[in-house]
């Protein structure tokens, strides 16, 4: 529990992009290639990537999209059997682009026969995980009361801006309609400008995306999508930011803290708040404890509602299909459920 009576501290796992690939084992001879376009970490003999068995215990987990690479039947298998296996009663999902079969516009454009794809199955291997408390959110605004004690809402919306042919896009306007202060806004792809770097040296984040976040101002927004640019920022919002101000504009940049980032290099180094190279042996605590831990209940990542939002990129692939990258695990204050 929180210093507030009427709070709960409450820890929340992070994960976005495992297209379909389950965490390494403990044992790394056991480990397999999921997928032919999927590679394991070249240095996972060396137990060096965080994204291992067993994943670490939360009171709720999320996954922001891309649960699969090809939306193929046996990938939904696999990725909700790794989801179920999570050691958190409460598991939240959404789609990304890469998961085709869920997206049913797309599906009933672009559907042709495969044995590979059967959409009657997959939704019956989503409806089976929910025994074991992993929920698939579509679009829209949702309350949870946690075994902690702790409530949680939370906004949720699997869409991109377009680029190429993929699920769950949009051309030209899509209205994210975030509720004012929701503890979390669980999008699949970032706002504009914000941890959206692209290796070709482009910006693939949302400009109507971070308006909606700039208004709403959600505790926490976790994303994936952008496989370079996973790393967490939080972010002071300036008080007189108007409509229509770029990420900059909108936060106060010398309040607004880096948390951890990648390199921006494409290879597995990580970096902090001053740009440096995390040190071997911060490495090795952050891969023991399967994840990077930020307390916003406290201490250098405090956050208040209303002047901070935590924004979160959480990828495990690479930029290369390898799942080297941390998981997150941010402990945050809830309200208390109310007494029945």
């Amino acid at each position: 529990m929180s210093a507030s009576a009427g709070q709960v501290k409450t820890r929340v796992l992070i994960i976005s992009d495992t297209h379909n690939v389950k965490p390494v084992p403990e044992n790394p001879s056991e480990a397999t290639d999921s997928d032919d376009e999927v590679r394991l970490p070249a240095n996972i003999h060396d137990h060096t990537t965080g994204y291992r068995e067993p994943l670490p215990t939360a009171d709720v987990a999320l996954h922001c999209g891309d649960l699969t690479m090809r939306s193929f039947t046996a990938q939904f298998r696999a990725t909700f059997q790794m989801l179920r296996a999570i050691p958190a009663p409460l598991k939240l999902v959404i789609a990304g682009n890469h998961d085709l079969m869920l997206d049913d516009d797309f599906y009933e454009r672009h559907k042709r026969p495969d044995g590979r794809y059967d959409r009657a199955e997959m939704w019956r291997i989503i409806k089976e995980a929910e025994a074991d408390g992993v929920k698939y959110l579509t679009e829209g605004i949702y309350t949870f009361d946690l075994q902690n004690g702790a409530r949680l809402t939370v906004y949720a919306s699997p869409y991109t801006p377009a680029f190429g042919i993929w699920a769950f896009q949009y051309s030209e306007v899509h209205r994210f309609n975030i509720p004012r202060h929701v503890d979390i806004a669980m999008t699949h792809g970032p706002p504009k400008h914000v941890m959206d770097w692209c290796k070709d040296g482009t910006r693939a984040g949302c400009t109507q995306l971070l308006e909606a976040v700039r208004l709403a101002r959600p505790r926490i927004h976790c994303f994936g999508h952008i496989h370079e640019s996973w790393g967490a920022t939080l972010a002071k919002w300036r008080q007189d930011s108007k409509p229509g101000d770029d990420a900059d504009e909108a936060m106060e940049q010398a309040a607004t803290k880096v948390v951890l980032k990648g390199s921006g290099r494409g290879d597995a180094q990580i970096v902090d708040a001053s740009g440096q190279v995390v040190s071997d042996e911060r490495m090795a605590e952050l891969v023991a404890q399967r994840g990077v831990v930020v307390d916003t209940t406290k201490g250098e990542h405090a956050l208040k509602t209303g002047d901070h939002t935590l924004f979160v990129n959480a990828a495990i692939m690479d930029q290369g299909y390898r799942p080297s990258q941390l998981p997150w695990l941010i402990d945050i204050d809830l309200d208390r459920t109310p007494a029945s």
